[in-house]
């Protein structure tokens, strides 16, 4: 058996690759929402407008949080903004 050492925790950015899904509703990676931060997207709002991501209605179904992954944006601008 096969084990991780530093196993994806769908709540924690920091353990996603870059190809893993931040937004289940409207399938944008890790990668877009970096790509988009990294060309000027500071805000929840802004990472919106730029990826559509956070704008599906579905979330509770396909998200592996059962939640809006409005949180794991945020985390992501905490991260690439330092």
């Amino acid at each position: 058996m096969k084990f991780s050492l530093n196993p994806k925790k769908y709540d924690d950015v920091s353990t996603l690759s870059d190809n893993d899904l931040i937004c289940y509703c409207c399938d944008v990676d890790k990668q877009s929402i970096v790509k988009a931060i990294k060309n000027g997207s500071r805000t929840l709002k802004e990472i919106k407008a730029t990826t559509a991501a956070c704008t599906g209605d579905e979330c509770a179904i396909v998200n592996p949080n059962k939640r809006c992954c409005s949180k794991e944006i945020k985390q992501l601008i905490k991260l690439v903004s330092l």
